[in-house]
Formats: structure tokens, sequence, C-alpha cells
């Protein structure tokens, strides 16, 4: 059993019809990125992002737990998850920040869903495994190594400078780690990647964050990260919401965030009073906007915001799918922000506005 969601607004309406499309021709065996061009793989960050959305549309409960068994499958011997599952030859292996912190995000989020324990039980050692191998490799705590491939905040209209995403991943994959440790009553883990998450977060802060709360970058997803995984000191928190929101108002108010942050932008701004800015976001007909493919006959999430502009026509072939659904992370916010219906552990939900 799954969520339902309907709305007074056609737009909205139309727009988790085609999010919940997008997800449908999509999860057959695993969760790939596009069902219908020559690549059809399992990504790891575009289903961490969508995995929130997923579980309110749809029982995804057997689903994901048979991919997690693909993603510990393709772990490096150095713990290292790779970026696609079932790994593939010719793709590079080694997971991305956000990519390969999806084999701790999903099982987390899981965890918290379903509220099934075995998730972090099955998962938990590869988990740490991860944490260990970043840490191994970036020693001074600033996710900054160049040897593995690195998307940032792919296909993002304004890119967040890589060793913020990177760190910020960092900091949220090892305290979710502990978190997991302490739920399944592995203390000394749980203390010792929970020291190694408060590090982290005050390494970020230190060499990331001005006095005056402005997040090096000073892009919406460098704000989005650093107010969901909680990596600012909490006075200079209202700065950093102030000035997230400034970002929207100046872009239209529109978005600038590319997968990595599109499935925050709207909890986050609704989180911290902003949710008139939110519901702007959901309306906006300009690209880049969730309406204004759905004005040119998009019936499922498009890769990029620009796939087709009037302007320029359509983007090159070779990269330009109309239907994947990492975009359509937003899905989450309808249920939680728009119909105001939250989750507990184990519930479906059901949703009308």
């Amino acid at each position: 059993m799954g969520g339902e969601f309907t709305c007074s607004d056609p737009g909205v309406d139309r727009l988790h019809q085609a999010i919940s499309w997008g997800q449908r021709s999509n999860f057959v065996s695993v969760p790939t990125d596009c069902p219908q061009r020559d690549e059809r793989l399992g990504w790891l960050a575009d289903a961490q992002v969508f995995l929130p959305t997923a579980c309110l549309n749809a029982d995804v409960a057997a689903f994901f737990d048979g991919w997690l068994r693909e993603v510990r499958g393709a772990q490096s011997p150095d713990g290292a998850f790779g970026n696609v599952a079932p790994k593939i030859a010719g793709v590079a292996d080694e997971g991305a920040p956000g990519w390969g912190d999806a084999g701790v995000l999903v099982p987390w989020h899981l965890y918290r869903v379903y509220g099934d324990e075995r998730f972090l039980e099955r998962n938990l050692d590869a988990m740490c495994a991860w944490v260990d191998h970043v840490h191994r490799h970036n020693p001074d705590l600033v996710w900054t190594r160049r040897t593995g491939p690195h998307f940032a905040d792919w296909l993002a209209p304004a890119p967040t400078p890589r060793d913020v995403l990177a760190t910020a991943y960092f900091a949220r994959s090892a305290a979710l780690t502990a978190r997991a440790a302490e739920i399944l009553g592995a203390d000394e883990a749980a203390a010792r990647y929970g020291t190694l998450a408060a590090h982290v977060r005050k390494t970020f802060a230190e060499r990331f964050v001005s006095p005056d709360g402005r997040v090096h970058g000073d892009t919406q997803t460098a704000y989005l990260l650093a107010l969901a995984f909680e990596l600012l000191p909490g006075e200079l928190v209202p700065a950093a919401v102030r000035r997230l929101a400034a970002l929207v108002e100046d872009a239209g108010p529109g978005l600038t965030t590319g997968f990595l942050g599109v499935g925050l932008i709207a909890p986050v701004l609704d989180a911290h009073g902003r949710a008139d800015l939110a519901h702007a976001l959901l309306r906006r007909t300009d690209p880049p906007s969730w309406q204004y493919p759905l004005r040119h006959g998009a019936t499922t999430v498009w890769e990029r915001w620009d796939g087709y502009t009037g302007e320029r026509g359509f983007q090159a072939v070779a990269m330009n799918s109309f239907n994947h659904y990492a975009l359509g992370s937003v899905g989450e916010w309808l249920y939680r922000g728009v119909a105001g219906l939250d989750q507990a552990p184990g519930s479906a939900a059901t949703a009308s506005c």
C-alpha cells in the first residue's frame, strides 16, 4: 500500500502524476535512472534523493532491500560503494560524494519509514566501511580527494563547490552511521562515528562558513546541505536561512539546484518559516521549474531543467532524457508540506488537499 495525492491545483496534480509515472517506469528490478535509452543504470544518487518520495508513493521496502544487496555487492575491498548497482564494467567504480553515500542514506531512510531494524542490521558493516573509506582518504576531514569521480550537484544551474558538497555528505554519512550503530546496540561504533561526525561538522563550519553565516560558494544547494544536515552553529542558522531565501527570491523566485539539492529546497524552506517561497517554486512556470515541462507536454519528469526551451530547442540527444525521476524528489514535500501529512514508521500515507 502506498500513498495517494490529489490537489485542487491542476498543475500540482499533473506534477504528482508525472512523478508517479517516472517511478513506475523506472522501478523494474532495480531503480534505474531512465527506462528508455541505452544507459538504464541503477545510479545511487538518483535513488537516494528520490527515495523519500518513492516511499510515500508506494511500498518499496522489498524492492530496495533487494537492490541494497547489489549495492553491497559492488562495494570495493577498500570500502568504496560504486556509483551504480549492479556494478557495470566501464562505469566509474568508486562512488562520488552523494552517490556512494546512498549506501548509508538508503538503509537509514528505509528504517525510518518502515521501522524495521533489519535494514540497518544487513547494512551496518557496509555503512561503516564506506565512512572509514572516506575518512582514510581525507584525514583532515575535508573531502577533497580527486582520485575518484565527482559529479557535484549534477545539472545545477548554479554549481556548488565540490569540497563543500562532499564534506557535507561526509558529515551526514558519519552521523547516520553512528545513529544506526546506536539503535543496534553497537555502542563502541556509535561513539566512534558520532565523534567523527562531530569533528567533520566542526571542520565544515570552520572551513566553509563565515562569521555572518555565509556558506562558501553562496549557492542554494550549499545552504540547503548545511541546514538540512545540521552543519551550522545554532546562532548562524537564521542568517543562513535569510541568505537562502534571498537567493531564491533573486532567482525569480526560482531554484538553481541540481540532483542533490532539489529534494531539499522545499522542505528546508518550509521548516524554517518560508513555505511561501516553497509554494512559489512549486507554481513557477519558467525554466528551471517543475511546471515548465508539464506545460510543454511532459508526462514524466525530465533529466534536465532545460531539456527543451523555445529559444534553443532540444538539448543534445546524447544526454537529454524525458523520463528521469531525480528532479521529481519534490514529491515528498507534496505529501508532507502541501498536504501537511507526515508519516510515522511502518505506516502508509493517503493525502488530499
